[in-house]
């Protein structure tokens, strides 16, 4: 028995000892293999790895393959070293594993990438297959950000790197969602969500948001952490109004318009770059009352609204749209600008004038015109010269009545004269008694700013349908002025030539060209335009040979005020000629005075007498020996008349101790009457 038992006890003591050794072995063996595994899976598996990598594909630590038998291996090294009762070396490898895990499940994304997580394995959501804003299988609503590290199982989660979406200055963002709720009939656009401008894409999915183009945008100049899975983002340009220019806006979404209505109500949406509140606000699609400033960018969905501006006029064309209708209307110095306005309630009477609104700024907020019960067409408030005004030419027209002096001449016109406002104003022609004559006239005249609008009223141009603007057309005055002055100036010479002679007509030119003026200042006050000046010209003959009975009187007239002005000339030569001889007749009596009381009246005398005997002609040949015929030839009536002169002014100057010189009775004895 004991020996049975000693033997047993030395085969069981025999069995532990090769169990032992097996153990041993196995204890030896298992963690060398699964290190030697680790090493060549390393070795051989990283450069695969590596260039896997470099063509887009996950990283090791994404592959489950990999991660799987890792794991494996790791797991039955710790069973063994716990069968073996190895417990040190269990611990180790179970806190290596956990290492291991640990340190491949941290995931840092680099600088301006942004990590999109898969989820590899799980049940799939029924609402959200492809993109998932819970933990189930798919790609995962939240993106990993750069500069934080975030820890995922490995294998079980695989991390993508994308860029982030950057969108220019001069550009914004266009968006459309790839995942969400469908999106009802009767909306284009996906409603509007708060997810941070597409960054949170978990509250877009949560919170209902829609697959398609977004109503809301991405402003420019700004970097975006946006999930490329679930958005897909479209760098659109921003839209650009040219300063002097306007930009007029078409909504492509909204409710539907009346069809009696030219426009959709106003909505405050910050000039159309709210597209959400210009939705939920009751915008109506088609044309808007609003417009575009010039000068300035706008951040406005292309998808939302059609924006025309003179760059996209150019280069698509607008119908009946044209260039000048997109610029800004200033009104000139020297004139007005008459308002037409194109929708409102409609006037009493077509030719009624719309009163006064307040609150609209120059026609600039049409809504506040509506609002405030503002008519349609011709307005009593007009633009006053130098205004510079951004309207809608689908909702006002401009017409330009100049307010500055206008001269008006009744003339022969040329081709290049159509558009002056005077164009329709031809020769005066009148026939009076058979003889057909013609007369030029002018008048100056002015429009005050007050009247333009009847005046615009009642003589065209106040058509309220079709595009408005700025109206230059002088059409409106060309027709005043036909109807109304040249009416008048016809009919008033008609009626005075129907009634006189040719010399009649032509003899009350004064009187007509007076009454003629009185007349039109009449009919001009009735329109409330100022008359300032009527000229009459001459009249002329069709018949050249009346032309010349006509100008003969003229030219008598002409001839006797230049014999007139000739006999003034005489008359007033000869007392010219009367005041010289008055004058030198003074003068040689002064002289004549002082040699008397120097010389003596004697002396004087006989010098005289002296001096003209000298100029008196000598004759060549005397026939006679006696002085007769000498003497005949001396101017003996110049003595006399010489000594007779003496004679008076001795008198008058009365000189002392002079006695007036005697003349003999025959002027012989002067000389003697012997012959030589």
């Amino acid at each position: 028995m004991g020996s049975y038992l000693s033997g047993d006890t030395s085969a069981d003591q025999g069995g532990e000892d090769v169990q032992g050794d097996s153990l041993e072995l196995w204890a030896f063996y298992l963690p060398q293999t699964a290190v030697g595994a680790l090493v060549l899976m390393f070795y051989f598996g990283l450069p695969v790895l590596r260039r896997r990598r470099e063509r887009g594909a996950p990283k090791w630590r994404d592959n489950p393959l990999l991660i799987g038998l890792t794991v494996a291996l790791l797991a039955s090294a710790t069973t063994t070293a716990f069968i073996v009762s190895v417990v040190p070396v269990a611990v180790i490898v179970g806190l290596v594993s956990l290492v291991l895990v640990a340190r491949l499940g941290y995931r840092n994304i680099p600088a301006n990438r942004v990590g999109v997580v898969r989820r590899r394995y799980g049940s799939t959501h029924p609402e959200f297959r492809n993109v998932t804003p819970y933990k189930t299988r798919g790609v995962q609503a939240r993106i990993l950000l750069p500069g934080r590290s975030e820890w995922l199982f490995p294998a079980l989660n695989e991390v993508r790197f994308a860029p982030r979406t950057y969108v220019a200055q001069d550009k914004i963002g266009l968006v459309t969602a790839k995942e969400g709720r469908n999106r009802p009939a009767t909306r284009s656009l996906g409603r509007s969500v708060e997810c941070d401008n597409f960054q949170d894409a978990q509250a877009f999915l949560l919170d209902g948001g829609e697959q398609g183009k977004q109503v809301d945008i991405l402003p420019p100049g700004h970097w975006y952490y946006i999930n490329p899975e679930l958005f897909k983002v479209e760098a659109v340009p921003r839209v650009y109004v040219p300063p002097g220019t306007i930009g007029l806006v078409d909504a492509k979404a909204g409710m539907f318009r009346p069809p009696d209505r030219a426009f959709g109500p106003h909505v405050e949406c910050g000039d159309f770059q709210e597209g959400s509140r210009f939705l939920a606000g009751g915008g109506q699609q088609g044309r808007q009352m609003a417009i575009l400033q010039g000068g300035a960018y706008y951040n406005i969905n292309p998808a939302l609204f059609d924006v025309t501006t003179v760059e996209t006029l150019r280069s698509k064309g607008r119908g009946e749209l044209t260039l000048p209708h997109l610029e800004e209307i200033s009104i000139p110095v020297g004139y007005t600008g008459v308002v037409i306005t194109l929708d409102g309630a409609a006037p009493e009477s077509p030719d009624q004038l719309g009163p006064r609104v307040p609150g609209h700024q120059g026609f600039r907020l049409p809504w506040v015109f509506l609002r405030n019960g503002g008519q349609r067409g011709v307005q009593e408030e007009t633009l006053g010269e130098g205004t510079v005004s951004a309207l809608n030419p689908y909702f006002v027209r401009v017409v330009l009545i100049p307010t500055r002096l206008l001269v008006l001449e009744w003339n022969d016109k040329s081709p290049a004269e159509s558009r002056n406002y005077d164009a329709q104003l031809g020769k005066i022609a009148v026939t009076v008694q058979g003889h057909r004559l013609f007369v030029d006239m002018s008048q100056t005249l002015q429009i005050p700013p007050e009247s333009a609008p009847r005046l615009v009223s009642k003589n065209g141009g106040s058509e309220t349908s079709g595009l408005g603007g700025l109206d230059r057309d002088p059409l409106p005055v060309q027709r005043f002025v036909e109807r109304v002055l040249g009416a008048i100036v016809v009919s008033y010479f008609n009626e005075i030539a129907a009634a006189a002679t040719v010399k009649e007509f032509l003899e009350a030119y004064a009187e007509t060209r007076t009454d003629l003026a009185s007349q039109v200042r009449t009919a001009l006050l009735a329109w409330g335009v100022e008359a300032r000046n009527t000229t009459l010209g001459e009249f002329r003959a069709e018949d050249p040979s009346l032309n010349e009975a006509l100008k003969r009187p003229a030219h008598e007239q002409m001839r006797g005020e230049l014999l007139a002005a000739e006999l003034a000339n005489v008359e007033r030569e000869d007392a010219i000629d009367a005041v010289r001889v008055r004058a030198e007749s003074r003068r040689m009596s002064m002289e004549l005075r002082t040699r008397i009381e120097v010389l003596g009246l004697n002396n004087v005398v006989v010098l005289e007498m002296l001096k003209e005997t000298s100029k008196a002609p000598v004759p060549q040949f005397i026939g006679g020996g006696d002085l007769s015929a000498y003497l005949e030839t001396q101017p003996v009536s110049r003595l006399k008349e010489l000594l007779g002169r003496m004679r008076e002014l001795h008198e008058e100057s009365a000189v002392e101790g002079a006695s007036p010189p005697s003349l003999p009775p025959d002027p012989r004895e002067a000389f003697g009457n012997e012959r030589p």
